[in-house]
């Protein structure tokens, strides 16, 4: 969370913080910004967008505090996030997750994929994605939304579907639909 230090406060720069448990530390190295470091599940409960998404804000930040902070425009320049936030397909890097998800897409809308190894390595790469800070946004990030609903929708058990649920088929045809008509095309 961004928040400033009132003027009379006691904790002045250079100053290291950390947690009893040294899970965690923050460094206050100058007026302005405070950089945080930790074990994994700390940095997960602590920046549960992502690191990249928490970089990206950071740098968001550093914009509108150029004039009061000069040096945080630096600092965040040295903290950029790993993966451009990606809006389009052709902007993808072809060795992320994101790229495999569309993948994912192209096999499925052509049929090449049945709908119960589509959700499975669909969730499987969400989780890859997340970690390595992989975002998406604008028309790419409404498709990734709408086939996460979709597939909340679906249950690959049969036996488990209840009768509001989405059958195969009309997964395949709802997530077409979206890839095609719209939100992306392939």
């Amino acid at each position: 969370m961004t928040r400033e230090l009132p003027a009379d406060a006691s904790v002045r720069p250079p100053t290291l913080l950390w947690t009893p448990d040294r899970q965690a530390a923050l460094l206050f190295s100058a007026p302005g910004h405070a950089l945080l470091a930790g074990t994994s599940p700390f940095m997960a409960a602590a920046a549960p967008e992502g690191i990249d998404a928490a970089r990206a804000r950071c740098t968001r930040y550093a914009r509108r505090q150029a004039a009061r902070h000069p040096d945080l425009l630096a600092v965040a320049a040295a903290y950029a996030p790993t993966y451009h936030a990606w809006s389009h397909p052709a902007e993808v890097s072809p060795d992320t997750a994101t790229a495999q998800h569309l993948h994912l897409l192209r096999e499925f809308t052509d049929g090449t994929l049945p709908a119960p190894a589509f959700a499975h390595a669909w969730w499987q790469t969400r989780r890859t994605a997340q970690p390595n800070g992989e975002r998406v946004r604008g028309s790419l990030q409404e498709l990734f939304d709408r086939v996460f609903l979709l597939l909340e929708d679906y249950k690959v058990d049969p036996e488990l579907a209840e009768p509001a649920d989405l059958t195969a088929t009309e997964l395949q045809t709802a997530v077409s639909e979206a890839y095609g008509n719209g939100l992306v095309g392939p």
